[in-house]
């Protein structure tokens, strides 16, 4: 009987340690091949980060990402305007979870980010 109960304490913590592990993987993508909805004062657009670093948003900007693990950094071309970079603090969000936030604008307005996909 003890050795049942031991064989199943540690199925219970490799389950644990699994799990732990996936979010320390998700963690470490960061937004790759994620989507948000970014609303701000100007309106709202989506933004795609793919997996090659190239992000793109429908309003027409393209540009790149890079995540270091810790902060997630955009330089953002849009049609006639000039390219920005903003970083901010990584949020590993869950699809439908939102946060705001003034990282994500060039002018530091805020902005609701939340997560679609």
């Amino acid at each position: 009987m003890a050795r049942v109960l031991a064989g199943f304490g540690v199925l219970i913590i490799l389950a644990l340690l699994s799990a732990l592990g996936g979010e320390a993987a998700a963690q470490a993508l960061g937004p790759e091949n994620r989507a948000y909805a970014v609303d701000t004062a100007d309106g709202r657009y989506t933004a795609q980060f793919r997996s090659n670093g190239r992000y793109e948003d429908s309003r027409g900007a393209q540009g790149s990402w890079s995540f270091d693990g810790r902060s997630l950094c955009m330089l953002v071309r849009k049609r006639f305007e000039e390219e920005y970079e903003v970083c901010a603090p990584w949020v590993d969000l869950r699809i439908g979870q939102g946060m705001l936030t003034r990282d994500w604008t060039p002018d530091r307005s805020l902005a609701r980010v939340t997560r679609i996909e």
